[in-house]
């Protein structure tokens, strides 16, 4: 385990690609997923504020769907949703 990283000055660091979870009904990525419960979908995401927590907002299924598939990533989720002031959360916790 000690010698799973090396560094080396000099070098560029490149992390390996989050892995992402997919089912018909859960797409989970590090610190984040988006899950259809019943005829809601859900984005939720670890909130990066003092004291953390956890943010939700509503998707619709057409949404869902292009994150199933790979046609939107996190970063444009987050632009949908958290950046776009016209875009409330549901919940917070």
């Amino acid at each position: 385990m000690a010698n799973d990283f090396k560094l080396q000055f000099g070098k560029t660091y490149v992390p390996k690609k989050q892995d992402i979870i997919i089912s018909d009904d859960l797409i989970s990525g590090n610190g984040w997923r988006v899950l259809k419960l019943g005829k809601k979908y859900i984005f939720e995401f670890l909130a990066a504020r003092h004291g953390g927590g956890v943010d939700q907002y509503e998707l619709s299924s057409e949404e869902f769907e292009n994150v199933r598939i790979g046609k939107l990533s996190f970063d444009e989720l987050m632009d949908l949703t958290d950046r776009n002031p016209r875009r409330h959360p549901f919940k917070t916790t």
